[in-house]
């Protein structure tokens, strides 16, 4: 994305879920969890173009209990 263009949320959920209507096959619930956490973690850091996503900060505010459930979500 070039720097003119800015990011706003509904861009970011709109190209989210055409992905997701796309890939049926490929989406769980705890994708879209962790990609919006994402979203909400970069926004407030203030958009920095490289941030820290700490896996027990992330599984924390998730509720998600397990490790190996969690990594294998974000390595998908």
């Amino acid at each position: 994305m070039s720097n003119s263009k800015q990011l706003n949320s509904y861009e970011l959920s709109r190209t989210w879920f055409d992905f997701c209507f796309e890939h049926p096959e490929l989406i769980k619930p705890i994708h879209s969890a962790i990609y919006f956490f994402a979203i909400e973690h970069c926004n407030r850091l203030g958009w920095k173009r490289k941030f820290g996503f700490p896996s027990s900060m992330t599984m924390d505010a998730l509720g998600i209990k397990s490790y190996n459930t969690y990594i294998k979500a974000l390595n998908d």
